[in-house]
């Protein structure tokens, strides 16, 4: 039984972490940010949640749960340099507009 314990706390754990991480990166999105992007924060919140209190729903995590939370949470860590400007809290340039496409010389591809 306590194995259990040690699951649903450590999942809780990662997940809370997935959970700030969401919630800063949702508050840095201003109205320019794409829509596809805020909606990826919006469910990487969600889903940490559910997923950090999943025992309150008679679910218990166990390995599977615990690698996949701490999948996310390593790919958001990793992620984290686009974030990081300084003072500045907002988006990256990346999530706030559209690519164009280029040739691997650089040159726009064009029709």
């Amino acid at each position: 039984m306590t194995e259990i314990y040690l699951f649903a706390f450590a999942n809780w754990a990662v997940c809370s972490a997935v959970g700030v991480i969401a919630i800063c990166r949702l508050n840095a999105m201003q109205g320019s940010v794409l829509f596809r992007v805020r909606s990826e924060y919006a469910v990487y919140l969600g889903g940490a949640t559910l997923s950090g209190f999943q025992f309150w729903l008679g679910e218990w995590p166990g390995w599977g749960d615990l690698a996949m939370s701490t999948a996310l949470l390593v790919g958001l860590m990793c992620s984290a340099h686009a974030w990081r400007r300084g003072d500045a809290d907002e988006a990256p340039d990346i999530a706030s507009g559209h690519g164009d496409l280029r040739h691997e010389d650089g040159t726009l591809l064009t029709d």
